[in-house]
């Protein structure tokens, strides 16, 4: 064989061994390409091509308050609410003082407007018993608001911090028709009484009805419709008229733990 036919035998090798991997992609190593990662959405702000990303909720108890443009007359009267009832049954304290929802029951209405969260509670109890006054007023017939007012910002925070509230409402300290106080136990740099949440009692046939509006400047937020917080509703019972003590508990949040933002519930504000 001559020189330029075995120049020729070695092309046409080189040329078959070359056209079967012609057009063959590289098989993926399974891992991402981190050159140009792309950037996590944002909870609630949607996704790649305008999908959007579900807010975040807790699972503990999710609530909505309806916005009012008639504040409802904070008289202890329901008469003027529209809203849904929800319920607050769970034994957190105490179960073994309540026989039952016949002794010790609890639901609670929401509303609001651009100046207050109004609650509004139903509570059937056999016996009124109030007379602990400002930080113990929770070792009688009273009720409690917890509400974190940055819900997004610590999610997953299972501390109480600066913006976790915790609002305790004595109805009528003696009787219903009692003088009314509101205390305020978390954050830590707002401890104390506070005169500028108002507050109605009625008490008829075992059932009292409790109406508190409380204003958006003492969770240090501005409402609008939309904005979500974290919540939950609690009431406290006391049967014995001579000790000062809480009893009982119930929330509308099955495994509260007031110190566990992440144990409380959400709340919706509603047009």
């Amino acid at each position: 064989m001559n020189r330029f036919a075995k120049i020729f035998l070695v092309l046409i090798v080189l040329i078959g061994i070359s056209f079967p991997f012609a057009g063959v992609v590289q098989a993926s190593n399974g891992l991402f390409d981190d050159e140009n990662p792309e950037e996590p959405v944002p909870d609630g702000t949607g996704g790649a091509a305008g999908t959007p990303t579900p807010i975040r909720v807790r699972m503990n108890g999710t609530v909505k308050a309806y916005y009012t443009s008639v504040a409802p007359s904070i008289d202890g009267d329901w008469g003027d609410w529209s809203s849904p009832e929800n319920p607050a049954r769970f034994v957190v304290v105490g179960g073994q003082h309540r026989s039952g929802t016949a002794d010790l029951d609890a639901s609670y209405k929401l509303a609001w407007d651009e100046n207050f969260l109004y609650i509004a509670a139903k509570i059937r109890d056999d016996k009124y018993v109030q007379n602990a006054r400002i930080d113990q007023l929770y070792k009688g017939d009273s009720i409690e608001v917890l509400f974190d007012s940055e819900f997004f910002g610590d999610f997953d925070n299972t501390s109480l911090n600066n913006d976790d509230y915790q609002i305790g409402i004595n109805p009528g300290h003696g009787s219903p028709s009692g003088p009314k106080e509101a205390y305020v136990w978390y954050p830590a740099n707002q401890v104390g009484p506070r005169d500028d949440i108002d507050i109605a009692t009625k008490r008829s046939g075992g059932i009292t009805r409790i109406e508190v509006a409380i204003p958006w400047t003492t969770f240090n937020v501005t409402p609008e419709t939309g904005a979500h917080y974290g919540f939950a509703f609690g009431i406290s019972d006391n049967d014995d008229p001579l000790r000062d003590t809480q009893q009982t508990f119930l929330s509308n949040i099955r495994k509260r733990v007031l110190a566990n933002p992440t144990t409380w519930g959400d709340l919706t504000l509603m047009q």
